[in-house]
């Protein structure tokens, strides 16, 4: 007959259990690793939206980031832009009001053939009427009807004229002289020293410009001589703006150039005019 005994522990066993445990280093099972499924490469190619391409990024010193805009695509600028206008000569006053004038400029040529007044044949009778050029302007000009000196009709003996530079009226003829606006030696000097002879005479003698030729006292014309509005300008103020306006015209349309100094001049003259008015310089090279 079996005899079961009741164990019992006793303090002292419990104690030596505890210790074997910690000694032998006892930890908890390991929790068991759970592999996710990667995604698959296929799906992700085809659904996923595309990667804009990042704006490049500056930091400054204080952490803060700028962004940089892209520069402009070069081809499509040079396509669209409108070009660049070439600038005209003549440009109108800013309020779009008045007349604007255009003149050549150039310095006088350093050497320049001497100036000979037989080269300039005037007082031409380009219709063959008998009556010269200086007679043409004479009869023009007058203020009342001439009086021829006989019945050919080819000499004015008497008229009623005012001497725009002076102020002075004349009855006389003998008191005026004709006076070329621009005069020939000073278009000598401004490229007319190479015009053939023909071309010459076509000038001494225009009658197609009003003011090209001109009746004027004659001692004013003689104080003028050939000198420009840098020199000399008419004594009767209220004339400089037509003295200039009508320089620069003749000039402009023969082709032939000023300088500064009479540039300067003519600016000083057209700001009398009652109309604004403008003077517009091109730089070319002495002729």
């Amino acid at each position: 007959m079996l005899k079961i005994f009741k164990v019992v522990p006793s303090p002292i066993i419990a104690l030596f259990i505890l210790t074997f445990v910690v000694c032998c280093g006892a930890t908890e099972p390991p929790l068991p690793h759970t592999l996710l499924p990667l995604p698959s490469t296929t799906d992700t190619a085809t659904n996923a939206a595309p990667n804009p391409t990042p704006s490049p990024t500056t930091t400054p010193e204080n952490g803060e980031s700028i962004t940089l805009l892209p520069l402009p695509s070069t081809t499509d600028t040079a396509t669209n832009a409108a070009p660049n206008p070439t600038p005209s000569p003549t440009t109108a006053p800013e309020n779009g009001e008045g007349i604007t004038l255009t003149l050549s400029a150039a310095p006088v040529a350093s050497e320049l053939p001497k100036y000979n007044r037989s080269d300039w044949k005037h007082w031409a009778d380009a219709d063959g009427d008998c009556q010269d050029a200086r007679q043409e302007a004479l009869i023009a000009e007058s203020q009342s009807a001439v009086v021829y000196e006989n019945s050919d009709k080819c000499r004015v003996e008497s008229g009623s004229w005012f001497g725009v530079y002076t102020g002075k009226s004349f009855t006389d003829p003998g008191d005026l002289d004709v006076d070329h606006m621009v005069p020939l030696a000073n278009a000598h000097r401004s490229g007319g020293w190479a015009w053939s002879k023909k071309r010459k005479a076509a000038y001494a003698n225009d009658l197609s410009y009003a003011n090209h030729l001109i009746a004027v006292q004659a001692s004013a014309n003689r104080q003028k001589s050939s000198d420009g509005p840098e020199d000399w300008k008419p004594s009767r103020r209220a004339y400089w703006c037509q003295y200039a306006t009508d320089w620069a015209t003749i000039k402009q349309d023969w082709g032939l150039t000023a300088t500064q100094r009479e540039v300067d001049a003519l600016r000083e003259m057209l700001q009398t005019c009652d109309e604004p008015t403008s003077l517009v310089i091109v730089q070319v090279e002495a002729a």
